[in-house]
């Protein structure tokens, strides 16, 4: 069994793999209820990238799309329209030939509901001093859009984490299982999201009969520091990109960066997409 050293430029540090197991990486990919953003598609960059280097050197990988969907909608009071997320994804990813497959959160039952709210109360009554400041904060970014109500399912939403990221199981929030004895798992996320990785590591630690026996290498992207699928005010749309093209989106970012801070962020994230799609044709 050899372990080689990985590294790529589109995820924050090198990390080693063994040769002998498939690798299945896996990236957050869902509609948010304002819309797909034009720059959307630069959050699955770093996958192909990654499964491409990993088939250059002899070694099998394979894309596991995240689809809380159904938890996100509950949790944030959304009604969704059909979503066209799965037809972007698929044309981006086909086109770039790498192997995906989509893996879906259950729909949201009272049953299913009794367990992240077990879990949520585990966060509640927690001790450590950074989990008490993680709580609080995401329970009054959930009460600043819902009141009480959206403060108690930013909690529900925060617990349903560790099941997207395999890290626990139970069918009634996520089916599938998968053998750690046959892949190596790799999460890669971006820099926000470390502040879920703490909340997964905790419930863990706090629920092992949810516990599985995955190890996964938890990596972050250079990309998507303003979440790639979360629209900002005024952001031009996947619509707007179909429609109008990438140098009409590219103009409108850049007079949309003048805003700073997020804005900034995001024009980085779509000018990278440009040329990513610009070294893809040929």
């Amino acid at each position: 069994m050899e372990n080689v050293l990985i590294k790529c430029k589109w995820i924050e540090d090198d990390f080693y793999l063994k040769t002998d197991k498939m690798i299945q990486i896996s990236i957050v990919a869902y509609e948010h209820s304002l819309g797909i953003p034009a720059r959307f598609c630069i959050g699955m960059v770093p996958a192909i990238d990654l499964s491409k280097q990993l088939k250059s050197m002899g070694m099998k990988s394979v894309i596991r799309l995240i689809d809380p969907t159904s938890i996100a909608n509950y949790c944030n009071g959304w009604t969704m329209k059909e979503s066209k997320i799965k037809n972007v994804i698929s044309d981006f990813l086909n086109f770039s030939d790498v192997d995906f497959f989509f893996d879906e959160a259950e729909q949201v039952t009272n049953d299913s509901l009794k367990i992240l709210s077990e879990l949520g109360n585990e966060l509640i009554s927690a001790t450590d001093a950074m989990i008490i400041d993680m709580v609080e904060r995401i329970r009054e970014s959930g009460k600043r859009h819902g009141g009480e109500l959206g403060a108690n399912n930013a909690m529900l939403y925060m617990a349903a984490h560790p099941f997207s990221w395999l890290d626990m199981h139970h069918p009634l929030i996520w089916k599938k299982q998968y053998s750690y004895e046959e892949y190596q798992f790799i999460n890669l996320m971006s820099k926000p999201e470390s502040r879920f990785t703490l909340v997964r590591k905790f419930l863990q630690t706090k629920r092992p009969d949810l516990s599985t026996l995955i190890n996964s290498l938890n990596l972050y992207t250079t990309v998507c520091n303003t979440p790639c699928y979360i629209p900002l005010e005024d952001e031009p749309t996947f619509f707007d990109l179909t429609n109008n093209g990438y140098n009409w989106c590219h103009d409108q970012y850049q007079e949309l960066k003048k805003r700073g801070g997020n804005y900034r962020r995001a024009f980085k994230d779509f000018e990278l997409l440009m040329e990513f799609n610009r070294l893809s044709l040929f």
